[in-house]
């Protein structure tokens, strides 16, 4: 190799950690004080690196922690689309048990928490914000499971994958699922647990199934109890 290959080799080497240690600079800052509390000297300075990188490697502050969201989305992707793979049994399992599966694959998946609690933070603070960060981890990671539960639910269900209803439903069951990793300490306060292991990850995987077999996916019409009478005439 000559010295000129070497020394683009080792530049390019050194330009990839810079980009990652601000990345993750990015997410820990982020989480510990939000977007907006975020300078860019506090980004250079915990990814210990100079402040001029910032616009070198990636432009703006902004599109550093774009990056930073489209790490974490990547991530997630991965591993819903790991939970998602349920619903594509080949055996003779029913397709709402598959979907139930699925759904408890994803709650254990949210109860490992063994990604780094910065990645929690960060994602907590710009789902909150709603912000662009969080419309591409949405995009990427949760869109694309939302709607394959979607469809599933609506071939079982009989109702359509357009059904607003069925549609809030599903998003509701996966909103719950997401609660026990984002807003763990109401479930900790609440029932005086200290933490989410063994006996309580049990209770909660059964509520979970327990919601999937009860009729919350069983959509009424609009039309439904329209005739109804609610007193005597």
């Amino acid at each position: 190799m000559s010295s000129h290959a070497e020394s683009t080799s080792g530049h390019e080497a050194r330009s990839a950690k810079t980009r990652s240690q601000l990345i993750e600079a990015t997410v820990d800052v982020v989480a510990a004080v939000g977007y907006e509390g975020a300078t860019t000297r506090a980004l250079a300075q915990a990814a210990k690196t100079t402040l001029s990188a910032i616009p070198y490697h990636f432009g703006s502050k902004k599109e550093l922690y774009l990056a930073a969201a489209d790490m974490i989305a990547e991530y997630a992707a991965h591993r819903f689309a790991e939970a998602a793979t349920l619903l594509d049994d080949t055996s003779d399992v029913e397709l709402s048990v598959r979907f139930e599966r699925t759904l408890i694959q994803l709650l254990h998946t949210m109860l490992e928490e063994a990604e780094p609690h910065a990645w929690t933070a960060f994602v907590a603070r710009c789902a909150y914000d709603n912000d662009d960060a969080f419309a591409l981890i949405h995009e990427r990671a949760i869109a694309p499971l939302q709607k394959r539960l979607v469809h599933a639910a609506s071939q079982f269900s009989g109702r359509s994958s357009d059904d607003e209803a069925l549609r809030l439903r599903v998003i509701a069951i996966v909103t719950a699922v997401f609660s026990f990793r984002f807003l763990r300490g109401v479930m900790l306060r609440g029932m005086d647990w200290k933490s989410i292991q063994n006996e309580a990850i049990r209770q909660i995987t059964d509520m979970v199934r327990d919601l999937c077999r009860s009729g919350f996916l069983s959509v009424r019409s609009p039309d439904d109890g329209a005739d109804r009478k609610t007193g005597p005439a």
